[in-house]
């Protein structure tokens, strides 16, 4: 067994960088079709198969990218603010692995839906309808948005971010309930860009200097 360590700053510098990573492929994904979840997939998907499959991997990406993101901001402060950015980080996460399973059905519904038409809309339209679909899309927005708050006031108790990341936060997780019209993809990019680019600005611009390394253990 073989020890390196790693400066906990570039742990955290990298972290931000997924948050702004993170954000800029959710921001491309709001222009595309949709996920899941409307029987227009499916006609999305005949129609243009190519183009339906680059943005649910972009998607895809926004999900893997929210890892170490959110792991990186675990390491960025030690003492005031710390346990709650730890337990919104953790909580963000285990929403964003409901994220996942969301994307891994949309996937396989996209491969469903080159079949016959009838049958899958009557399929779809009953997965959308029961605790197949609802129960981890709603567990991904409550356990991601709520972490991703409880993130947002723990650097502000740390002193390293500004109330307003807090509000970034708070309209984040209302922006889902409302609807917005033709406006809807404008909106949530903005409320997207100010949360996610926030949070990865706070990582970037200031992380944890000093001596404590975060230890990785590689086998031989």
């Amino acid at each position: 067994m073989q020890t390196n360590s790693l400066p906990r700053s570039f742990t955290v510098v990298f972290g931000g960088v997924c948050f702004f990573l993170s954000a800029l492929l959710m921001i491309v994904s709001l222009f595309g079709p949709p996920l899941a979840g409307d029987i227009a997939f499916l006609d999305w998907v005949l129609e243009r198969p190519g183009y339906t499959l680059f943005f649910t991997y972009m998607v895809l990406g926004f999900s893997l990218f929210n890892v170490p993101a959110l792991l990186g901001a675990t390491h960025l402060v030690k003492g005031r603010g710390e346990k709650l950015i730890y337990f919104g980080s953790i909580t963000a996460l285990i929403g964003n692995f409901f994220f996942t399973i969301l994307v891994t059905e949309a996937l396989i519904q996209r491969g469903m839906a080159t079949l016959e038409r009838e049958p899958m809309v009557a399929l779809l339209q009953w997965i959308f309808e029961t605790p197949v679909y609802i129960v981890p899309h709603m567990l991904f927005f409550l356990l991601f948005y709520v972490g991703l708050l409880l993130l947002t006031i723990g650097l502000f108790r740390a002193r390293v971010a500004s109330k307003w990341l807090i509000v970034a936060g708070v309209v984040q997780l209302f922006a889902g309930f409302l609807e917005f019209g033709p406006a809807q993809a404008y909106v949530q990019s903005a409320v997207t860009l100010a949360l996610f680019g926030g949070i990865g600005w706070v990582l970037i611009r200031k992380p944890e200097e000093g001596d404590t390394m975060v230890t990785v253990q590689k086998s031989i």
